[in-house]
């Protein structure tokens, strides 16, 4: 039965698709979705490097001991930077898939982002101590910049994925993941190598990004190239999607197959929008409320939690943060996207029984914010006075966002026509985004309240 419901999956036509070589398809969407978020991971990861650029350049350089206005306003000037430009982007590319070339949005907006490194790696080695202000706009105008060409990219990436086989959405979805355990890594390494300057350390993050970058799009290009991709890029149109129903189902369980005089006769009378959206509606809300709570939770409010030890001032100091917080949620995401490959439970037609376990995640926000959040205005909330409460939260939170958004993700595009694949990744896309943008907005005004 197992290889049965994960060969259902599997797009059919009249003449069968090529073999991936060697896996090269496969591992070029884990890099295609590697440079998704890594460039953006190691923007963040980089917040040391700006408030040094921000300081009072009158006062000895001590991390933030004394914040200026830019310093203090930084961080919520980006939140609202690449916030807002992400989801509108989104939106307007489900919108236009139609009518601007897959290949157009990849190229250009991975070229945009590669272009915006580029520049933020010539203003690191810029001493800007004597026009911080204009460095300031120009990081938030760059934020702009790079957030609208990565969300376009993003929900050209999902369309992409919803065109192909049901693993190659998985491996975009963990070479995401993998892009936030470097970005992690890179942050500890970063505090155990603390005495090197700031702007080396950040030198070293935005190369990275920018090769990474570079990386996806030739490998992104190649797949024009390949007899495998070709074939799935190309051929949408020619290809019938069936999924085999199993010997038990709930009422919301669906057959996907139609004859194609059926489908034709349905697109011809409604909206193509309007008939990927009636399938894909349960799964969008489904990612869409993962990513809400996940992201209300991390990192606004889970990177306040302080470590309640005092053995050692540098693990409390420098190190809990960067391990329990950042660490163990993108290693339990990371490992949440890649079980999803291999054990699809619920499948994939018992789609009100992901939505109710993406809702009961919600239970991560107040156990989160008991945990020894500082500096909290009532102390009385507090109920986890422990290290290991918010380890285990903590962990446990990436592992669910990475599995159930790998699932949602997965089977989404799968239940309308080849043809309108790309459709559906991209309006999965746009649940995605909103739910992240929703979450993080939420976040913001936890922290300032708990």
């Amino acid at each position: 039965m197992e290889s049965e419901e994960q060969e259902s999956l599997l797009p059919r036509s009249r003449e069968p698709p090529p073999p991936d070589r060697f896996n090269a398809v496969f591992i070029v969407f884990y890099f295609i979705g590697i440079g998704s978020l890594l460039p953006w991971n190691f923007f963040i990861t980089a917040n040391k490097y700006f408030q040094y650029k921000l300081r009072n350049t009158s006062l000895p350089w001590d991390d933030g001991f004394f914040k200026t206005d830019l310093q203090f306003n930084f961080e919520s000037s980006i939140t609202i930077a690449s916030t807002v430009p992400n989801v509108l982007f989104n939106v307007i590319t489900a919108i236009l898939a139609a009518r601007i070339p897959l290949k157009g949005r990849m190229v250009f907006s991975n070229v945009t982002v590669v272009v915006i490194f580029m520049i933020t790696l010539a203003l690191v080695k810029i001493n800007t101590d004597h026009w911080q202000t204009i460095f300031y706009s120009i990081t938030l105008l760059s934020v702009v910049i790079l957030s609208a060409a990565s969300s376009v990219y993003m929900a050209s990436m999902f369309g992409l994925g919803g065109m192909f086989p049901i693993k190659y959405m998985q491996a975009i979805m963990s070479g995401q993941a993998v892009g936030g355990v470097f970005a992690a890594v890179a942050n500890i390494l970063s505090i155990a190598l603390s005495r090197s300057d700031e702007r080396d350390s950040a030198f070293v993050f935005f190369t990275i990004a920018t090769v990474t970058s570079l990386i996806a799009l030739v490998g992104y290009l190649t797949l024009y190239t390949n007899d495998f991709s070709r074939y799935y890029i190309y051929h949408q149109g020619e290809r019938e999607i069936h999924v085999s129903a199993p010997e038990e189902t709930d009422d919301d369980a669906v057959v996907l197959s139609k004859e194609s005089s059926v489908q034709n006769t349905d697109t011809d009378t409604r909206s193509p929008y309007r008939v990927v959206f009636g399938k894909i509606w349960l799964d969008s809300l489904g990612a869409g409320s993962v990513f809400f709570v996940s992201l209300t939770c991390f990192p606004a409010l889970a990177s306040a939690i302080v470590s309640t030890l005092d053995v050692s001032s540098v693990w409390k100091d420098q190190y809990f943060t960067a391990v329990v917080c950042f660490l163990l949620f993108n290693m339990g995401d990371w490992c949440g996207r890649a079980t999803a490959g291999a054990i699809r439970w619920p499948s994939e037609n018992h789609r009100k029984k992901i939505l109710l376990i993406c809702a009961i995640r919600i239970v991560y926000i107040p156990l989160i914010m008991f945990c020894n959040i500082e500096p909290r205005k009532n102390k009385d909330w507090t109920l986890f006075k422990s290290d290991f409460a918010p380890l285990v939260f903590i962990l446990t939170l990436g592992l669910t966002n990475g599995y159930f958004s790998t699932l949602c993700m997965m089977y989404g595009p799968k239940r309308v026509e080849s043809k309108y694949a790309e459709y559906a990744g991209t309006f999965m896309s746009v649940a995605l985004t909103t739910g992240l943008a929703a979450g993080s907005l939420l976040g913001f005004f936890l922290i300032r309240i708990v």
